[in-house]
């Protein structure tokens, strides 16, 4: 109840639950709070040691962070962590600590290296995903941490679509219908006469839904149940019985904006499934970015598109012009970016169709570069050449063992001229030119291979491909672990109120950090 339900220890002091312990159990006596308290602990302290212990297994982790304020006005950080393990997207809870200083972009990333240290994760962070405020600057983050900064790309699309919103004047149109569906929210008595008009209509007995400030895909939801409640709703609000005169025109919607919520909704229902395709917690989403905002930018925002509105022109205009920033398609910079490595990684989007021919080029040079880099365990060199001939059925060559003696006087010259270029050359000359051909041909055979359906899951294609591909699958379970938003993170620090609450206000910062690790790790 502590930990799963985020109740209060003084709920075992309660008159109530000692009442219903009494009833269930007669014979169980119930522990001090004390008592408690010191279980949740040795219940923390295992629960650490246990996903530590996970944690080593990781060849690479992922981290993301939000801040957030509790009813005491105190300052806490959520730092979450992503991997793969078994090729399984994981993610835990790692810390939630309270921020004494102002939270900063230097004063984060102490914190966030001070928790990969405590954690063992040091030179094993490939990147930290964070939200798009100006304290979260990204030059001060990378000069004062090791890994890659990646700003929450939902979060950025939010920004752009409120930014689209202002731009156009379509927000005048979202606060109406939003003024309109709270008149029925807070009117009983506009709400019944709701329902007895769906009734009347045939319509589907459904509630209006309310804007929420904080999700912009909620202006979508509110959009298409009035657009299907239309008739339901204008019906209501003629009635003289169930509205008077005055609020019916302050809350009637005009024509032209029923048209324009008509015309606007197949854009706002593509950007909605972006956003979703970001935001799913349990599934690869960051090698969806560039494939899916190409899709929006050449399909869904395309200007040329006739529309009747130019309030919804205006709207397509400010948001293709914030992708085309953001991503920037055709700037070859982009190959370093871990969202178009995680695409190459992933065998979906490998071929980089929505990319210009010389990026692609260079992308996939990019991820040469990378693999060449990567350390896996591997046959020697001569038990690889007997399996090679083993799978071509080639026999192995007969040498004939000579003394020094025994040789010849030009095979003996030979042999020491020989000597004397690997002495000059090194044993490794060969070596290395074996190693970077074995690279090479991986990554050749990788792309040369046909791209699964959409419908794959690019971790269950790796789990099968993964020894065909040892340095690509090593990458994998790298890039494709980064979230492509942090909103995961975030709804692990919107629900804390279940946590630091009016019951337990002065919780202190190590408790706080103990149930909402206990909580989300279970």
């Amino acid at each position: 109840m502590i930990t799963t339900d985020m109740l209060p220890v003084s709920v075992i002091e309660g008159t109530g639950f000692r009442a219903l312990m009494s009833f269930v159990k007669p014979e169980y006596c119930v522990p001090e709070r004390q008592t408690i308290t010191s279980q949740l602990e040795k219940c923390y302290e295992q629960s650490v040691k246990s996903l530590q212990e996970k944690l080593e297994n990781a060849v690479q982790v992922v981290l993301a962070t939000d801040c957030w304020t509790a009813l005491s006005t105190e300052c806490y950080m959520t730092v979450t962590c992503y991997y793969i393990e078994d090729w399984e997207l994981q993610s835990a809870v790692l810390h939630t600590e309270s921020m004494a200083e102002r939270d900063t972009a230097e004063n984060l990333a102490e914190k966030l290296n001070s928790t990969a240290e405590r954690w063992g994760l040091a030179g094993r962070v490939l990147a930290c995903v964070h939200d798009n405020a100006s304290k979260m600057s990204l030059d001060v983050l990378e000069r004062a941490v090791t890994w890659e900064s990646v700003c929450c790309f939902a979060d950025s699309l939010q920004q752009a679509i409120n930014d689209g919103f202002s731009a156009s004047g379509v927000d005048h149109i979202v606060a109406a219908a939003n003024r309109l569906v709270s008149h029925f929210h807070r009117s009983t008595v506009a709400a019944e006469a709701l329902e007895r008009k769906q009734t009347q209509l045939q319509l589907k007995q459904h509630r209006l839904i309310q804007l929420c400030k904080t999700h912009w895909d909620s202006v979508y939801d509110m959009f298409e149940r009035l657009c299907e409640q239309r008739s339901a709703v204008t019906g209501v609000l003629s009635d003289s019985c169930v509205t008077n005169q005055s609020d019916a025109q302050m809350l009637q919607l005009q024509e032209e904006h029923w048209q324009l919520i008509e015309e606007i909704l197949p854009v706002l229902s593509s950007l909605k499934c972006a956003t979703a395709a970001m935001s799913d917690e349990l599934s690869v989403s960051i090698s969806n970015i560039y494939p899916v905002c190409n899709s929006l930018l050449q399909k869904h925002l395309q200007s040329e598109t006739p529309v009747k509105n130019r309030k919804v022109a205006y709207f397509k205009t400010a948001l293709h012009r914030f992708l085309e920033h953001h991503l920037q398609p055709n700037n070859p910079a982009i190959t370093a970016k871990p969202a178009l490595i995680a695409s190459l990684l992933d065998p979906r989007h490998k071929h980089l169709q929505f990319l210009l021919p010389v990026i692609q080029i260079t992308a996939k040079s990019k991820l040469l570069q990378l693999a060449s880099m990567v350390e896996i365990e591997e046959l020697p060199r001569n038990t690889a050449m007997e399996q090679m001939r083993t799978e071509l059925d080639e026999p192995e060559p007969v040498v004939k063992m000579t003394t020094e003696s025994d040789e010849p006087e030009p095979a003996a010259k030979k042999r020491r001229e020989t000597e004397a270029i690997m002495m000059l050359l090194g044993e490794d000359y060969t070596k290395q030119e074996y190693e970077r051909n074995a690279v090479e041909n991986e990554v050749e055979k990788y792309f040369r291979e046909p791209c699964p359906s959409l419908k794959c899951s690019p971790l269950e294609w790796w789990k099968v491909n993964a020894q065909r591909f040892p340095r690509l699958a090593k990458l994998a379970k790298g890039y494709l672990c980064i979230p492509a938003s942090f909103v995961p993170t975030e709804c692990v620090c919107s629900n804390v109120s279940l946590t630091v609450n009016h019951l337990r206000a002065r919780l202190a910062p190590e408790h706080v950090n103990m149930l909402i690790f206990l909580n989300k790790n279970q």
